[in-house]
């Protein structure tokens, strides 16, 4: 099995107890995630960040509420050794949060779409979230290499 396969069944298994209900309900959503146990957690929130960026950008990620799960992605990121994309985040989550909001703050502003710049497609964070964008397009770091490399040496 290659990475690819290995990453999109491991995926498929952290999705399996989310429906629309609880997509609805910040609470629900992000206890689930965190009750996965280590590695899938680590699949769920690498994959939903690499995914909403590519389709849409970071805008996106933080949009549609994915950006809840920011920082514990970047301990996600940690864990498997993509420094590069761990600094990327961090940077960007500096930014977006720029209000320094605690990390609960943050989870409910993101999910419930209530920061600003976000919601509002301020064009200087528009800006600077779509040359972060570039920067992730771009970035020789491997993040789904780096995530089956971690599932396989896991197994």
């Amino acid at each position: 099995m290659n990475y690819e396969e290995l990453i999109n069944e491991q995926f498929n298994a952290c999705v399996v107890g989310i429906d629309e209900e609880m997509l609805s309900n910040k609470e629900s959503w992000y206890d689930y995630v965190i009750s996965l146990p280590t590695h899938l957690r680590i699949v769920y929130t690498i994959v939903i960040l690499h995914q909403q960026v590519f389709n849409g950008g970071f805008h996106q990620y933080f949009f549609n509420s994915y950006g809840m799960f920011g920082y514990l992605t970047l301990d996600s990121l940690k864990t498997i050794n993509a420094s590069f994309t761990l600094k990327l985040l961090k940077k960007v989550l500096d930014r977006v949060n720029d209000g320094g909001w605690d990390i609960e703050t943050f989870k409910d502003k993101a999910f419930n779409r209530k920061i600003d710049k976000i919601v509002n497609f301020d064009n200087e964070l528009g800006n600077y979230l779509d040359k972060c964008d570039d920067v992730y397009y771009d970035a020789e770091e491997d993040l789904l290499l780096l995530l089956g490399n971690y599932l396989k040496s896991i197994k």
